[in-house]
């Protein structure tokens, strides 16, 4: 029997979702020097991959763990549209699989790389959106080879959208769908997203979160198209079919959620290993590169010098997310300029869209960039970076508690409005914009303040500004010294008796 242990891992064509695996992988070769991974990820990744796994693996140290990762896609396009991406690199997994099992060389059908054979796969790491891959997975080689579920998204909310009603969660989603579809006499399709999005006014309580209203999952007009409810049933298939899950949180985040979601797991036999945060290493102490992002560095140092250190608010909703109404945006950033708030704005959503006026007034202040891509651990890591006006997504969460950095949170729907919620009232580590909720359930009051949302440009731009003074307070400068706790705490979970380290080691133990 070969001494080499093979992980193959696969995820959704999302970098947030590849990203933490690049570290992963990085932490897995230097833990065991007999492990070999190989990554199978969206072509757009590769040189992201790269470059991600090469820094954390820097070290001379390193150099021979380094060939013992394997990063490859297994198609060619020249997209980054997920949605484009999602069903070829779907399509192709399962040749792909079946020429690993085989112990048979494998080409990149990007960079036409070839790597040379290694032994069977050991165990297959799968995000748990891509249910056709686990499928594949079982197909070839049954259950002689464990599937893990990859889980890059806040415990709290993985109960929530997948786990049992008892516990708060929505329970078997599709089941539900099915029943009231052959009620209607209509397909599952047309009524998905409906049922999921159907609410009655019910108090959700879930371990680790305050309790909410059922519709406050929902603060936002949607903006996406397509089916929501058919991709999470899909999700909820494949934790129900695989052997266990390694999640990127951590305890030091949400401890109750964490523990909950692993006492839910139990109860269908499976294993859960919390190994977050999966950052790199010296986040937060040492600088990360800017990435030739030269006129951010300018602009960072430019305020650092004039208006000293946290003077800098860093902006984003992420990838995907973008407000839905534009005026509620607009408001926001006027009020930075009336308040003399540097500011830089990262708008990578394909929803964007910025008024020539808008882009005019920041110009012409003087105190903003406006951007298509940025940075981000580069930013909320330099001491001119204050706060984080985010949507609450658990990687940047991750990265900028790390970064000691304290929030302004808008969040959107998915696993946002529960982290909200954490952070602002358990935490006491961000505020919580209310008033720039939008559509049918974000005008309705929360369960744990009594405050709705009026629903007007001008109650945006009261909120906004009374809540840049908060951050420049005492009540401000108390939630930047918990971010700064959290920031040693999430340092102290990869230290060689950390937590996360040890659910590491237990899972190498246990199927390596």
């Amino acid at each position: 029997m070969s001494l080499t242990k093979h992980i193959v891992f696969s995820a959704f064509p999302a970098w947030g979702h590849t990203r933490p695996f690049c570290i992963l992988a990085a932490r897995l070769v230097k833990e065991h020097e007999n492990v070999v991974v190989t990554m199978l990820i969206a072509p757009n990744f590769l040189d992201k991959a790269h470059r991600e796994i090469s820094a954390e693996l820097q070290s001379e140290h390193f150099e021979v763990a380094r060939q013992r990762i394997r990063v490859l896609s297994t198609i060619h396009s020249d997209s980054d549209n997920l949605f484009q991406l999602l069903g070829p690199l779907a399509e192709t997994y399962a040749s792909t699989y079946q020429t690993l099992v085989q112990e048979k060389s494998i080409t990149c059908a990007m960079r036409s790389t070839v790597f040379d054979p290694v032994p069977v796969p050991t165990v297959v790491i799968l995000d748990f959106f891509a249910l056709p891959q686990a499928r594949a997975t079982r197909e070839i080689t049954g259950n002689s080879v464990p599937v893990m579920a990859w889980i890059t998204g806040h415990a709290s909310s993985i109960i929530r959208l997948f786990g049992p009603e008892s516990l708060g969660g929505l329970g078997d989603l599709g089941a539900k769908i099915d029943a009231e579809a052959a009620r209607l006499r209509v397909t599952p399709e047309e009524i998905g997203d409906k049922i999921f999005t159907r609410t009655d006014g019910k108090v959700v309580k879930i371990r680790g979160l305050p309790p909410m209203y059922d519709y406050e999952f929902f603060p936002q007009k949607a903006v996406f198209e397509g089916s929501v409810s058919s991709i999470l049933r899909g999700c909820y298939s494949f934790l129900q079919e695989c052997d266990g899950a390694l999640v990127s949180s951590l305890y030091a985040f949400e401890q109750e959620s964490l523990e909950e979601f692993k006492s839910w797991f139990s109860s269908w036999n499976k294993s859960v290993y919390v190994i977050g945060p999966l950052l790199p290493l010296g986040l937060g102490v040492t600088s990360p590169s800017s990435r030739g992002a030269d006129d951010i560095d300018k602009f960072l140092e430019k305020m650092l010098a004039g208006r000293g250190e946290k003077s800098v608010l860093f902006m984003s909703f992420g990838t995907a997310f973008f407000p839905a109404v534009p005026e509620y945006l607009e408001e926001v950033i006027e009020a930075f300029i009336d308040k003399d708030i540097p500011f830089i704005f990262c708008f990578a959503s394909p929803y964007a869209k910025l008024s020539d006026g808008l882009v005019e007034k920041v110009e012409l202040s003087g105190l903003g960039m406006l951007i298509k891509w940025a940075p981000q651990q580069f930013i909320l890591s330099h001491p001119a970076t204050g706060w984080f006006l985010s949507h609450g997504g658990h990687n940047g969460v991750m990265e900028s508690l790390a970064c000691g950095v304290p929030f302004i949170l808008w969040p959107f729907e998915a696993d946002q409005p529960g982290a909200a919620a954490h952070l602002s009232e358990n935490l006491n580590v961000a505020i919580e914009l209310i008033e720039v909720r939008s559509g049918e359930h974000g005008l309705k009051p929360l369960y744990r303040n009594g405050r709705t949302a009026r629903g007007t440009r001008e109650a945006v731009g009261i909120e906004i500004r009374e809540v840049l003074d908060t951050c420049r307070s005492h009540k401000g400068e108390q939630m930047r010294t918990n971010a700064r706790g959290m920031k040693q705490r999430f340092a102290e979970a990869w230290d060689n008796d950390g937590l996360s380290r040890k659910e590491l080691r237990a899972f190498l133990d246990e199927y390596v």
